[in-house]
C-alpha cells in the first residue's frame, strides 16, 4: 500500500467530519517504502476512538506510519492496536524515526490497549511515545504474546517518562 492509497483512505474518511470511531484493518495490506505518510493529509477533530488491527510493527517504516497516524487525530481518547504475530527484522536505531520528538505535539489519549505484543524494541518505542505525549492518559493495557518476556518488558516500561502522573500500565 502506498502513501497515495492512504491519502485516498484519509480523503474518504474526511467525508465524515463527525466520525467518532474508526477501525482500520491492515489484513492483506503490505506497506511499501513509499507508504509512509510524511504528514497528515487532514485532521479529524471528532474522532475519539481508533482501532488498528492486523498491523505489523516490526520495522521503522511501520512504526513511523503508526506514529504519524496518531498525529492525524488530535482529540483521540481511546486507542486499540492489535498486531500480527511476527518477529521484528531489525532493532530501531532510535525511537522516533523521521520525526523530531520535541515537535510532535501532545496527545489527548486517555486509554490505550495493545494486543499480541511481543516486547520488541519497536513496541517499546511506540509506548514510549504515547506515555511521553499523553498527559491525560489513565491506563495502558498490554497483552503480551509470550509470557516469558513479561519481566524484561516491564523493566523497560518502568524506565519510561510519563506525561500523566496517574497513568497505569497493566500487563495482561
Amino acid at each position: 500500500m502506498s502513501a497515495r492509497s492512504f491519502s485516498t483512505v484519509f480523503e474518504l474518511v474526511g467525508s465524515f467530519p463527525k466520525l467518532q470511531e474508526l477501525d482500520l484493518s491492515f489484513a492483506g495490506c503490505k506497506l511499501t517504502e513509499g507508504g509512509v505518510i510524511e504528514r497528515c493529509p487532514a485532521t479529524f477533530p471528532s474522532l475519539t476512538t481508533l482501532k488498528l488491527s492486523n498491523i505489523y510493527l516490526g520495522n521503522e517504516m511501520k512504526l513511523s506510519y503508526v506514529m504519524e497516524v496518531l498525529r492525524c487525530f488530535p482529540n483521540l481518547q481511546t486507542l486499540e492496536i492489535r498486531t500480527i504475530r511476527s518477529k521484528p527484522v531489525s532493532t530501531p536505531r532510535r525511537c522516533f524515526p523521521e520525526a523530531d520528538y520535541n515537535t510532535m505535539g501532545l496527545l489527548q489519549l486517555q486509554n490505550a490497549e495493545f494486543e499480541v505484543f511481543t516486547g520488541s524494541d519497536y513496541e517499546v518505542c511506540l509506548i514510549k511515545y504515547i506515555l511521553a505525549r499523553s498527559p491525560f492518559l489513565k491506563k495502558i493495557a498490554i497483552r503480551l504474546e509470550y509470557k516469558n518476556v513479561e519481566r524484561l518488558f516491564a523493566r523497560k516500561l518502568l524506565k519510561l517518562h510519563r506525561a500523566s502522573p496517574v497513568a497505569e500500565i497493566d500487563l495482561c
